[in-house]
């Protein structure tokens, strides 16, 4: 399903605020004062989400993270973190998504499921000096998610074709930007110094809605503004088209399989604005001697999963 990128899944009606479905926010300035409405109406759901997350995950379908032994609640600190340090083509990273979360690996970042952590989780791996990105996905509804309720049935487009159950978003429509303030919100109350947008490709895929290309950057852009004003740095996984537009703007680019699809050279424009690019390639410890030498001649830095994302993890840095 290469569309710009190979798709990633983590098995894992409000009131409209500001512009009508539609309605495209186009300068800077206006995205800004957007996004602020949209704030202002969605402070209290951030926070009611907040609250769900606890009694909704023993409902949650999907895969998603368990604890060997939770933390204590007791040393749980308010959220409030220093400013993250933008991590370089160096840093050294893990990412789970499903299974028990593995303390054990000695990196500069973790990315976890932002629906997934709790404070405690955070402050013992703030604690140890990690920083911690969250995965959020912007261009799709799950259904397992506790706001997916609130999202608008006119919204909710095409199922994603492995993922059936899954739906594309019309990313213009100002409730679906408004809940995506929101868990950028709950991003920066729960613990989380940086967000990984994924899934900004629904108008290289059939997601029942005429997307352009314009109208997904300007919706890309309003997150990276809205991510940044919560002080969280903040990446990028669009698809291929994407990739030069967004290099200035976002904190590093993600992305995966890029390696085996013969597609990453577009990720160049990252690097060449001195971005990092984080990459999955899926595989085993058997794979690390190929594709590490071929992740550091293009400057990336590699991590080898399982596609289950569980705890597994064969890592190469970016080497220049």
């Amino acid at each position: 399903m290469r569309a710009g990128q190979t798709l990633r899944r983590r098995r894992r009606t409000p009131e409209r605020v500001g512009r009508p479905p539609g309605v495209f926010v186009r300068s800077s300035s206006e995205r800004r004062a957007w996004y602020a409405n949209a704030v202002r109406f969605s402070a209290r759901l951030a926070v009611f989400t907040g609250f769900l997350l606890a009694s909704a995950c023993h409902e949650t379908t999907g895969t998603l993270l368990t604890f060997a032994q939770a933390p204590d609640a007791s040393t749980a600190d308010s959220g409030a973190n220093a400013a993250p340090s933008r991590p370089g083509p160096d840093t050294t990273w893990q990412i789970q998504l499903s299974g028990t979360l593995d303390f054990s690996f000695d990196v500069n970042m973790y990315e976890l499921d932002l629906f997934s952590l709790d404070s405690a989780t955070a402050k013992r791996l703030h604690d140890r000096g990690s920083i911690i990105t969250c995965y959020v996905s912007v261009g799709s509804a799950e259904p397992y998610r506790t706001d997916y309720a609130s999202f608008p049935v006119s919204a909710l487009g095409n199922a994603l074709v492995d993922y059936p159950e899954e739906h594309w978003l019309d990313e213009r429509n100002a409730t679906v930007r408004s809940l995506m303030a929101a868990r950028l919100q709950l991003a920066s109350a729960n613990g989380c110094d940086a967000v990984e947008l994924s899934n900004l490709q629904a108008h290289v895929q059939d997601s029942g809605f005429p997307l352009t290309p314009s109208d997904e950057l300007d919706y890309a852009r309003g997150l990276l503004e809205e991510s940044h004003a919560h002080g969280l740095l903040a990446g990028v996984s669009p698809s291929d088209d994407l990739i030069t537009p967004l290099a200035a703007d976002a904190d590093w680019g993600f992305t995966e399989g890029c390696l085996a699809d013969a597609g990453c050279q577009a990720w160049q424009a990252f690097t060449a604005a001195d971005q990092p690019v984080f990459l999955i390639e899926y595989g085993s410890a058997s794979d690390s001697p190929s594709l590490c030498a071929q992740a550091a001649q293009l400057g990336y830095s590699l991590v080898i999963k399982h596609r289950e994302l569980d705890a597994f993890r064969v890592g190469c840095p970016a080497k220049k």
